[in-house]
Order: structure tokens, then C-alpha cells, then sequence
């Protein structure tokens, strides 16, 4: 990776606190608002701000140096979501490192502190935050994240404490176990130096949990550290990130959801059943509603073909790059 140099940051009148990198490319408006946001925590003049720019062509780095951040530039060719956060964390100069991307805005004054407190108690190599819908999401997208293991409301802590153990789990129970989201995280960096998170094209935090918990290290899911994070995003899109998200947990952890054509075709009847019957009993507008009952069936769809596909190829040794994910 280019070893740009770096442009603007200022240092703060004392040591430190933590150091916070953000990977960042055409942020727009709403890295404004995550920026805003890191402005408003509590010990913002005591954090190493760090952006790794893949050659924006708006205002993010101008963004994010008028808010003290050191400034690397590297080409967009060259991101990688595993290498690009090795290279800016490479480049922190303290002992703790949150990680966060540029559509996540924090809940409030005390996000970073939250992670912090959870990464220096005893054993542990690594926390990660909860993630709360955007208000103007729409209600499944609502209903998903909510549910998702970011969207948990108990603080849960994962270890393996026996090797044999937990080679002997289900793939879903071992994917629960390892769950780590560099949405909002939070590393040691003298873990990282002994497991970095190498050059892994998606998934370089569940990769890098599973890593850490294997040397004897904790995880933390703290929900008391919180940003607001949620996509409405094109079908194309979310078929390419269902994609390569159970291509990942198929390679990692043997995970298959849909193994043949006909389990796709079935879990795609009982999902679309199940989300149209919550669309007609929530209290949203007729037209919202309407839009919903038509899009959803599709969107279930390709998400469904997405993950037979995803396993297909993966076994049959047909794997092919996926850009813009």
C-alpha cells in the first residue's frame, strides 16, 4: 500500500487519550454529521484523529482536517477493508484504537469513552459498539438491524476457553461467538501487532475475532457504546453484499443457510410471508406500505439466491471479485 504522506492534524496540548481511524471515500453530508458527532464526545481534544482517504473528489478531507485529523491519501484502487486499516493503524501513536466508518454517526458525548472502558478491562483484545437504525429507515430495515447481533440491548462477552470445544460447535454458534463489527470498534494495539487484520476484502473483523479469541482473548458487545447506522441502499447492491458476507461466513465457519436451489426458493417463501404480514399490521402510511409490499418480495429474493450462490461457488472453486462492496 502507497505510504502517502499525510496532510493537516495538529497535536492536542496533552498526551492521548485514544486514536480513532476512519477508512473514508465521497463521505458527503453525512460525514459531516459523524464528524459533528466525534466533536461532541466528551474527551474529543484527547483523541488522535487518523483518516485514510481512497482519492475523495468532495470535501471529506477537507472535512476531516479542519477537525484536526492527520490525512493519508492512498489510491482507490489500493483500499482493501483488512490492509487499508492496518496502514492507519500503523500509523497511531497510542495503545488503544477505535475503528468506525464514515456513515456512523455516535448516539452521544460518550461513545468513545464506552469502548475504551470495555477494551481495558482484563483479557480483552477487542469491543464493538451497537447500531441503531437512521430514523428515517424503513421498518424492516428497522426490524433487521434490531435484531441483528448489533442491535442487542445486553452487553455480552465472548471466550473460548477450550479449543475442542469449540471446534466441536455448530458453524452458526461459532459465528455468534466470533462476532466483532468494525463499524464501531474498538482494538489494543498490542494485540493487533501480534494479529493484524491482513489483506481480507470483506469481513477482516469477524476474521480477526476469531484469530484473537483462539490466542485466549475476549470479545466485548457493549450496547452502552452506540451509533446510529443503517443503509437504504440499491437491490444490486444488497445482492452483492449478501454475496460476499455468506461467501465469508460459508469460508470461515461453514455456515450455509440455503445449501441447494429449493432451500433459496423455500426460505424465500416463509421470509416474504412472514415480512408482508409485519408490513400490513405496522402503523405506516398507505404508500409506504405499498412500497414495501412490492419491493420486499424482491429484495427477499435476491438475498436468498445471493446466499445459494455465495456457497455454490465457494465449492465449486468459481469465486470471483466482487468491487464496490
Amino acid at each position: 500500500m502507497t505510504d502517502a504522506l499525510p496532510i493537516g492534524g495538529s497535536a492536542p496540548a496533552r498526551p492521548y487519550f485514544c486514536s480513532l481511524v476512519i477508512p473514508t471515500k465521497n463521505g458527503g453530508a453525512l460525514f459531516k454529521r459523524v464528524v459533528a458527532g466525534l466533536q461532541q464526545q466528551a474527551r474529543w481534544n484527547e483523541v488522535e484523529f487518523i483518516i485514510v482517504d481512497s482519492q475523495s473528489d468532495d470535501d471529506t478531507v477537507e472535512t476531516a482536517r479542519l477537525a484536526g485529523a492527520k490525512c493519508f491519501t492512498i489510491p482507490a484502487s489500493e483500499f482493501n477493508h483488512g490492509a487499508t486499516r492496518d496502514f492507519a493503524i500503523a500509523r497511531t501513536t497510542t495503545d488503544r484504537v477505535v475503528l468506525l466508518v464514515q456513515d456512523a454517526v455516535p448516539n452521544d458525548p460518550y461513545m468513545i469513552e464506552s469502548l475504551i472502558a470495555a477494551l481495558n478491562e482484563d483479557g480483552v483484545a477487542g469491543a464493538y459498539a451497537r447500531q441503531i437504525p437512521q430514523p428515517d429507515a424503513d421498518i424492516i430495515t428497522k426490524r433487521n438491524l434490531n435484531i441483528h447481533l448489533t442491535g442487542r440491548m445486553e452487553r455480552d462477552i465472548s471466550v473460548i476457553r477450550d479449543g475442542a470445544v469449540y471446534a466441536a460447535l455448530p458453524p452458526v454458534e461459532k459465528y455468534t461467538l466470533c462476532n466483532f463489527d468494525n463499524v464501531c470498534s474498538a482494538i489494543r494495539k498490542d494485540v493487533w501487532e501480534q494479529e493484524r487484520f491482513g489483506r481480507i476484502s470483506f469481513g477482516e473483523d469477524i476474521d480477526w475475532s476469531e484469530r484473537v479469541l483462539k490466542r485466549g482473548y475476549k470479545i466485548v458487545y457493549e450496547p452502552k457504546a452506540a451509533v446510529v447506522h443503517s443503509h437504504d441502499r440499491p437491490l444490486s447492491y444488497e445482492y452483492k453484499r449478501s454475496y460476499v458476507c455468506h461467501r465469508k461466513l460459508f469460508t470461515q465457519f461453514g455456515v450455509q443457510i440455503t445449501p441447494t436451489l429449493g432451500s433459496a426458493l423455500n426460505g424465500w417463501y416463509h421470509l416474504t410471508k412472514a415480512d408482508l404480514r409485519y408490513i400490513a399490521g405496522c402503523d405506516a402510511g398507505f404508500w409506504t406500505k405499498v412500497g414495501l409490499l412490492l419491493n420486499t418480495p424482491i429484495f427477499n429474493l435476491l438475498r436468498m439466491l445471493a446466499q445459494y450462490r455465495a456457497v455454490r461457488d465457494v465449492k465449486a472453486g468459481t469465486v470471483k471479485a466482487v468491487r464496490g462492496v
